[in-house]
């Protein structure tokens, strides 16, 4: 007999032995696995408690006697409403699926040659098997899962106790009496057991923690990425920021995948740029900070008004113009010390004839076009973390978090060459009533228009501000920076988005000395070397043909798994997400070359198995995999046919 049918039985001494079962059992589980909690569930219920007499289950606020659930017919309609609750989630209107505006759309293969033409075959071979406009899952199989409130949780045990399997699962409960409650119901033990290894989470009482819930996606990073399903049985100021938290996560963790061809443009530029025979510029090497403030210009609306403090106080600091920020510094008359550049780009070039660069020294990443370096009188590079270049040789001094902006680069770079750093027009939002950019900028007059995607943020002070999945990883990379460089102070001037561990500060607020600023400069730049043997320390005789051979050879003896449901597919993408990774962490320089294209292959080939009529894949994943091995032995034959154009070492 199952829980539900027991239920029904309404046998007191049944249902009163059974769930005091539960109960006893979920103690026990919740003694080794959570100390804390165990301690907390052993306190007596301060607000809420279950109630159970001869109308049913409810649950009582202790304090005002109120009942959670309606009572209808002199019988509590709990077990009825959690029993409608937990009746088919992916089509019950209760729940809501996120898609994260995904599509199994055709790619553009003039610029993804071999990423996009393995994913448009998935939508072929899709046809070729009968696929559906709809998404099919087994009724036994749920995909990532996110409930808001449990109130008893009866419906969460109900889908458990039919054999569902959760892929992923995310529980938040504000109150710990109402948690309580649930351990009568709840198996929590076999719950865990329903879910993928690592992949259930319960928050109680204290709800979030910023770093879990990234964790959260990022390892699973495909498959918690497309098909979401949540509920949110009821609304509570703890709930709402949880909830705005995990749509901030989840819109995030879909941006900055990067592909292999856009690494190879980087590698190839990289090649051109790093010759270890003769360095043409030089190379932050191991910097040190100076005693100087750094100002950090991005091309954000509210540049427009910082210019005249910059103006003002350019003999006070050094100025680091990223991108496009260059015109309006240099119409309104203000010469940047360094223009921070990080586009890989053809076109770079003809953006910094127009600026142009006139005396500013150009600091570049290395995948930068080298027809680029060459248009400035002094031209430097630095090692861009995050993308696979940055990592070519074993550089010692690799510039981390400089994704996916500029001027996320020109902080970054700040951070380790100041120990304070002022932010002017690092927006990282929309600003309401204002264009994307400054004024006076190489995108000319704009309105203030919001994407689709968009959602509102706090600003850094009392504007008005939008931000969208790129700009929030923008705000999460620049966090990160200042908690992991931790410069001695770090002041947001802008009025865009709010940017955790930096101030926000009006410019009438401080004032700043004057530095010597060609003594300074003259230090910053002695933190750059053409001594190759000094900048790197894995120079590779076959330019990592061999590894990245052997790492080719790893993903395809993994994707010969035999797959037969989409449950399995599902634990396949996330074993090829922990190889990548892995091999990124180890060996970023060949990791990350493959990482983004076969994050893009995956999820295709896992949206395109959601079509499927049935959860039988088997002979899909048979054609599937074939294309996926013919994209691998691309991406090997263009990466060697590009490091044999490179002299031997």
């Amino acid at each position: 007999m199952t829980f539900l049918e027991l239920l029904k039985t309404n046998d007191q001494e049944k249902i009163q032995s059974e769930i005091s079962y539960r109960f006893s059992k979920n103690m026990e589980f919740f003694h080794h696995t959570s100390p804390r909690l165990f301690d907390a569930l052993r306190l007596p219920p301060d607000e809420y408690n279950l109630l159970f007499d001869e109308k049913g289950f409810n649950i009582i606020h202790l304090k005002n006697h109120q009942l959670t659930y309606p009572c209808n017919d002199n019988k509590h309609t709990m077990v009825e409403v959690c029993e409608d609750i937990a009746k088919s989630p992916i089509s019950n209107p209760k729940w809501k699926i996120h898609t994260n505006n995904i599509y199994l759309h055709k790619m553009d293969t003039s610029k993804l040659s071999i990423t996009g033409f393995a994913c448009n075959q998935f939508i072929d071979l899709l046809h070729k098997h009968g696929g559906i406009k709809e998404y099919y899952l087994s009724r036994s199989f749920l995909p990532s899962t996110t409930i808001f409130g449990l109130l008893g949780g009866l419906f969460l045990e109900f889908i458990r106790e039919r054999g569902v399997f959760f892929h992923s699962l995310l529980i938040f409960e504000e109150n710990i009496d109402i948690f309580r409650i649930s351990c009568y119901f709840v198996d929590y033990e076999k719950l865990f057991e329903n879910t993928s290894p690592k992949s259930c989470y319960i928050f109680v009482k204290d709800l979030i923690d910023k770093f879990f819930i990234r964790n959260f996606f990022t390892q699973k990073k495909i498959t918690n990425n497309f098909l979401r399903l949540e509920l949110k049985l009821y609304s509570s100021p703890k709930l709402d920021a949880t909830q705005k938290i995990i749509e901030e996560e989840y819109a995030s963790n879909a941006r900055g995948w990067g592909s292999f061809e856009d690494e190879m443009i980087g590698v190839d530029n990289a090649f051109k740029n790093l010759s270890y025979k003769s360095l043409k510029n030089p190379v932050l090497n191991l910097p040190k900070r100076v005693n100087a403030p750094i100002c950090v210009v991005g091309n954000g609306a509210s540049l427009d008004s910082l210019l005249p403090f910059i103006k003002a106080n350019e003999d006070r600091m050094i100025i680091f113009s990223c991108g496009t920020a260059l015109k309006p510094l240099k119409d309104y008359g203000i010469q940047p010390d360094f223009q921070i550049e990080i586009e890989r780009i053809d076109y770079l070039v003809d953006v910094l004839k127009n600026a142009p660069l006139g005396e500013t020294s150009l600091l570049c990443a290395n995948m930068v076009n080298p027809s680029a370096l060459a248009l400035a009188k002094e031209a430097y590079i630095f090692m861009r973390g995050g993308s696979s270049s940055g990592y070519l040789y074993g550089s010692k001094s690799v510039i981390e978090f400089s994704a996916p902006f500029v001027g996320n680069a020109g902080f970054a770079l700040a951070c380790q060459l100041g120990g304070e750093v002022l932010m002017c027009g690092l927006d990282c939002g929309y600003i309401e009533g204002m264009g994307k950019h400054a004024s006076s900028s190489f995108y000319g007059k704009e309105e203030f228009v919001l994407p689709a995607d968009a959602f509102l943020v706090r600003g850094n002070f009392d504007k008005t501000v939008y931000t969208d999945s790129i700009f929030l990883l923008s705000q999460h990379q620049i966090t990160q920076a200042i908690k992991t460089f931790s410069p001695k102070m770090a002041l947001n001037l802008g009025e865009g988005a709010y940017i955790e561990g930096a101030r926000p500060t009006r410019p009438e607020e401080f004032n700043l000395v004057k530095i010597k600023k060609k003594k300074i400069l003259r230090q910053m730049k002695s933190y750059f070397s053409k001594n190759s043997k000094d900048i790197f320390s894995d120079f590779k005789e076959d330019l990592y043909t061999s590894e990245i051979s052997n790492f080719k050879d790893q993903l395809m003896k993994c994707f010969k798994t035999r797959i037969n449901t989409k449950k399995e597919l599902f634990g396949l993408i996330d074993d090829i997400n922990t190889i990548c990774a892995k091999k990124s962490f180890v060996s970023p320089f060949v990791g990350i070359l493959f990482e983004g294209s076969l994050a893009h292959i995956s999820q295709s080939l896992m949206i395109a198995s959601l079509h499927l009529p049935n959860d039988e894949i088997s002979s899909f994943y048979e054609d599937a995999k074939f294309i996926i091995w013919e994209a691998l032995d691309k991406m090997m034959f263009k990466y060697r046919l590009r490091a044999l154009m490179e002299p031997s070492l």
